[in-house]
């Protein structure tokens, strides 16, 4: 990774250059490996301060050209590495520019994301979901567990089994896109699917809200589905759900990092109190699980939350795969239970 004074310059040296070389530049960096991006960072700042320190010479343009070149061989040489690993090269990406992990830049105009082309609309058939499959075998109650009859309650499992790539608009009325569904994390020590993961704990979640009295719904009761993170809103706002509870187990570039986190929208009619209300439910499922609260954090950034922001959205991360100690604690038998107890607590206050 670059150090961090390298980032700190490169940075000053973008936002002098003019707009479409700037978004060419990103477009560049953000398809090349992280081990080829720190040798064009620093060599591309090394380059700049050395022509700017002497008069411009004939073969100026020349140089660009062959820079250019250079960089296109890289990029293609480079090409299948940066497929098979495209996940964690883009986590490590986005923690260099300052942005949550496993998340694309806003494209919309008048910001200073990185830029892509103009977006390709594709039509999106909101599903009906289908009937929630029953958790192996029933959820006990806690004998004082609270009362949520009339609310309803849209609960997504992140992710699906098969990923689809097809782009689909983030954020409302905007140009940023996204994939449609991506397959999830996998967890560092033994494998854990992501997808897998977030299913099994929402049967479970599902089960315990309803015997609280909620009508409960679940965007997906199958790991072998397609439904993009639009139609997955669609869902909740077709039910006119009271609360919008997406399940993820994230995986962060910093092995070290764990505990539970959670995403609300920064816009919508709940904005204004988003956040403190996601902090209070990250507090109260890591102290339910034994683990640590990393708070809430409001952002455009996750294409579910922004379509859902008409109504009380969460992204509940439960912990992060990518830390062997939360993926154990995950894969405990009690923590699934322990999640669903600490939600319907939350839900009733």
């Amino acid at each position: 990774m670059p150090k961090k004074e390298d980032i700190s310059k490169f940075k000053q040296i973008i936002d002098k250059l003019p707009e479409d070389k700037k978004q060419l530049l990103y477009k560049r960096l953000r398809s090349m490996p992280e081990n080829e991006r720190e040798a064009f960072i620093s060599d591309y700042i090394k380059k700049y301060y050395r022509d700017n320190k002497k008069p411009a010479e004939k073969n100026f343009s020349l140089s660009i050209i062959l820079g250019f070149l250079v960089a296109l061989v890289i990029i293609g040489s480079c090409y299948f590495i940066y497929v098979f690993n495209k996940p964690k090269v883009d986590d490590k990406f986005n923690e260099m520019l300052g942005m949550p992990p496993s998340e694309t830049i806003d494209t919309s105009p008048n910001t200073d994301s990185i830029m892509g082309p103009e977006p390709m609309h594709f039509p999106t058939d909101t599903p009906t979901p289908a009937p929630a499959t029953p958790s192996p075998s029933p959820v006990p109650l806690q004998s004082e567990h609270p009362d949520l009859s009339g609310l309803v309650i849209v609960i997504d499992p992140g992710h699906q089994q098969n990923p689809n790539t097809e782009l689909e608009e983030s954020i409302p009325g905007t140009t940023a896109q996204k994939e449609r569904a991506t397959s999830g994390a996998v967890g560092v020590n033994v494998g854990t699917r992501e997808y897998e993961l977030t299913l099994r704990y929402s049967l479970i979640l599902k089960d315990y809200l309803e015997g609280c009295g909620a009508k409960v719904i679940l965007t997906r009761t199958e790991n072998d589905v397609d439904i993009s993170n639009i139609e997955r809103a669609e869902i909740a706002l077709e039910n006119d759900a009271d609360y919008f509870i997406r399940i993820h187990a994230d995986s962060a570039p910093d092995g070290d990092i764990r505990g539970v986190k959670v995403y609300v929208p920064s816009t919508g009619k709940y904005a204004s109190g988003a956040e403190s209300s996601g902090e209070a439910l990250a507090d109260a499922v890591a102290e339910a699980i034994g683990s640590e609260s990393l708070g809430a954090v409001q952002s455009n950034m996750y294409t579910g939350l922004n379509h859902a922001d008409s109504i009380r959205s969460y992204q509940l991360v439960i912990g992060y795969l990518s830390n062997g100690e939360d993926e154990a604690l995950l894969n405990q038998e009690g923590t699934p239970y322990d999640v669903a107890v600490a939600v319907s607590e939350f839900l009733a206050e």
